[in-house]
């Protein structure tokens, strides 16, 4: 059996057609969905871009143990576990923090890989004789040293649709499934870095949402507390759906393609994203950081989109509301491939729901992004389990390799011993929050002092996460929580 995943960062799962949005138009994976076993209830683990993947290569949640860095040279990872069973397997990507500093390694087990340059603040171009044309009020959008490359990676390189990034990376994937259709049992993983930010597609995508042209075209802002007016931001959402209606017309190009070379009938092909987007809600743009405050993973964030569809699976087309997450990916992918799973992995398989089996393989689901709250769900309620205090401690960064990126404001204060690092990350102001999604799915109205018992019950499925996932346990001291 072939597995292609399709990986798109930053995909809003209230953005998609076959997710119930009236207005954004998503025709290719509506298809597919319909062809597919769509999973409703599926959520992060380990966030954000590299730790998601680190969950994804390893099969183990990253995020109680440390933050976004490189695959250990202990992982035991996937293309790696691939190779060893002489399993052909390809990366397509343009997203350059897999080769960048405190990453950069994730290509290594590969059996070929193609990195397309030039996205976002990717060290690329530095000719002085580039003109800095941003298009937009400079003091509205991201600082110059993310915006200054990006605007010289893309001088003089966009002629037409086909030259953006996503479109890029999906012809890629359409000529290396044309010259290698007749492999045997190859796992392809198309990690495309659209529609995350910067959002600025070609006619009509960057009109199709404002006809009218409401707003400066904002087509990065900075990142955080959401300062733009309410017509720049509406210039912004318009943007962002304008993107992803891009990127999903070259899915569906590559459907095409993989159609045409009779790949459909004997191919695995799973669509998600690493996490979502904050497009103003809760007056955060883009990602939340501890440094603005409010940080907490929102189920615009954490609740995201997974098709999975298998050509022999029970119906053609299936709904499952049980919880699931990114982690059950890894397994999934190696039963998929014939392959044994390692027994200390952290998910389930997905493809017994495939095949018709609506048992459920967990009863909660817990994420969360390293140093801050830990957060879980039971599919009704939400917890964001945070220290009662200004203090974020004790707090370990466990790996030979220290904190290299600065995603995440993770600060060393103390030498490595016993396999780890102390650790500081600000706490910001958020606090422990508890939500009612069926009545409050927006997440608006804090439940924390009138619901303990519900409480009590998400802090207890933290614990067991922590426990039966070998995690650090002073977690549950620094979350004020009994060591039972």
């Amino acid at each position: 059996m072939n597995v292609i995943m399709l990986l798109m960062d930053s995909v809003r799962r209230d953005h998609l057609g076959f997710m119930g949005n009236p207005w954004i138009q998503t025709p290719s994976l509506n298809r597919l969905a319909a062809r597919s076993t769509v999973f409703e209830n599926c959520y992060i683990g380990s966030f954000p871009c590299l730790p998601a993947r680190r969950d994804l290569f390893t099969g183990k949640f990253e995020f109680p143990r440390r933050g976004w860095g490189p695959l250990e040279h202990t992982d035991y990872d996937l293309p790696g576990i691939l190779a060893a069973a002489s399993k052909p397997s390809m990366l397509i990507t343009d997203h350059y923090h897999l080769w960048s500093r405190g990453a950069g390694n994730y290509h290594f087990n590969f059996t070929g890989f193609e990195f397309i340059r030039g996205q976002e603040s990717d060290r690329w171009i530095t000719d002085p004789g580039i003109p800095l044309d941003y298009g937009a009020p400079v003091e509205k959008l991201r600082q110059k040293p993310f915006l200054d490359p990006y605007i010289r990676n893309r001088y003089g390189r966009r002629k037409t649709e086909r030259d953006y990034f996503g479109p890029t990376v999906l012809q890629s994937a359409m000529d290396w499934v044309e010259r290698n259709h007749t492999l045997k049992d190859f796992f392809l993983l198309v990690d495309c870095f659209d529609p995350h930010e910067p959002w600025d597609p070609p006619y009509p995508y960057n009109r199709l949402y404002n006809p009218q042209g409401r707003g400066d075209p904002v087509f990065w802002p900075e990142v955080g507390e959401c300062q733009l007016s309410e017509e720049d931001l509406f210039q912004v959402r318009a943007l962002y759906a304008g993107e992803l209606t891009m990127v999903d017309r070259w899915i569906g190009l590559f459907l095409d393609k993989l159609e045409q070379l009779g790949l459909m009938d004997k191919t695995m092909i799973i669509f998600t994203t690493d996490h979502g987007e904050m497009l103003g809600e809760h007056g955060v743009i883009m990602k939340p950081w501890s440094a603005i405050g409010d940080s907490n993973l929102y189920q615009e964030m954490a609740h995201i989109p997974l098709i999975i569809y298998h050509p022999d699976q029970a119906q053609p087309r299936r709904r499952i509301s049980q919880l699931v997450q990114t982690i059950d990916l890894f397994p999934t992918i190696l039963e998929a491939m014939g392959l044994p799973i390692p027994e200390d992995g952290q998910g389930r398989s997905l493809l017994p729901m495939t095949r018709g089996d609506d048992r459920p393989i967990r009863s909660y689901a817990c994420y969360g992004r390293f140093g801050e709250s830990i957060n879980v769900t039971d599919g009704e309620w939400t917890l964001f389990c945070w220290p009662p205090g200004e203090s974020n401690e004790p707090l370990y960064w466990y790996s030979p390799l220290p904190p290299a990126a600065a995603w995440g404001g993770v600060k060393v204060t103390g030498p490595y011993s016993d396999g780890r690092y102390p650790a500081f990350v600000a706490r910001g102001s958020s606090a422990t929050a508890l939500y009612h999604l069926p009545t409050d799915y927006a997440q608006r109205h804090n439940l924390v002092t009138e619901r303990p018992d519900v409480v009590r019950r998400l802090k207890g499925y933290v614990a067991e996460f922590l426990k039966e996932t070998g995690s650090p346990l002073e977690q549950l001291q620094r979350l004020g929580m009994t060591r039972e």
